[in-house]
């Protein structure tokens, strides 16, 4: 098929996901996809099931996030999602870790690259990641402040500048509708809610990262 027919057909994103509604609708950007193979649905298919686990207010414990990891890692073969993937849960471990050291508590279990490195530097004030995630310090000050809508604005942040980051090396192939969709869904997702939400669903997304451990007063 051809990319370009799909991708023309679609309305630009934002400069930045911080606006007060979508560019285009969910049933309209679903009957947009319409237009791709099968095989390319399947792996649309693969994004949204990630997009959709990631946005549930579950208490997801430790070990059912490491086996969602474990799963994913074995059925997810396209280089842009599994590093969406990858990045979200990295930042699930950061926070996790965050939260565990307040409570108290030891390293966290974690998946991926990052587990070895916090544990390592678990009491160091951001385990030594800053130089690589330099939102942890920001993030932290705000989330020590009780701040959660502006704690949760950097972690959006930090999503949509590495997504358009990616979108920048592609323009008419599968690669760029991929990364237009993985942008669409933050930009939904923050313009769904509102301020006096803020707090509850950024302790969801608490709650998702550390299952058991989430239940600790801020």
């Amino acid at each position: 098929m051809s990319y370009f027919t799909l991708i023309a057909s679609l309305p630009p994103l934002p400069p930045h996901f911080d606006v007060t509604r979508p560019p285009i609708t969910r049933l309209q950007l679903d009957e947009r996809l319409k237009m791709l193979t099968e095989e390319d649905t399947e792996t649309i298919a693969q994004l949204n099931e990630f997009l959709a686990w990631d946005h549930q207010p579950l208490e997801q414990s430790d070990t059912e996030v490491i086996n969602r990891f474990h799963k994913l890692k074995h059925e997810v073969h396209h280089p842009i999602i599994w590093r969406i993937v990858e990045n979200r849960l990295n930042m699930r471990t950061i926070i996790s870790a965050l939260r565990r050291r307040r409570a108290g508590d030891g390293p966290p279990q974690g998946v991926g690259e990052l587990v070895d490195p916090i544990r390592r530097n678990f009491k160091e004030p951001y385990f030594r990641l800053e130089n690589r995630f330099p939102w942890i310090e920001t993030f932290a000050r705000h989330w020590e402040a009780g701040e959660a809508l502006e704690a949760e604005r950097i972690l959006f942040e930090v999503m949509w500048k590495l997504r358009h980051h990616m979108a920048t090396r592609f323009t008419f192939s599968f690669e760029a509708v991929l990364l237009y969709l993985a942008r669409w869904t933050i930009v939904d997702r923050w313009t769904s809610r509102d301020a006096e939400v803020g707090k509850t669903r950024f302790d969801q997304m608490i709650e998702e990262t550390l299952g058991d451990y989430a239940n600790i007063t801020f």
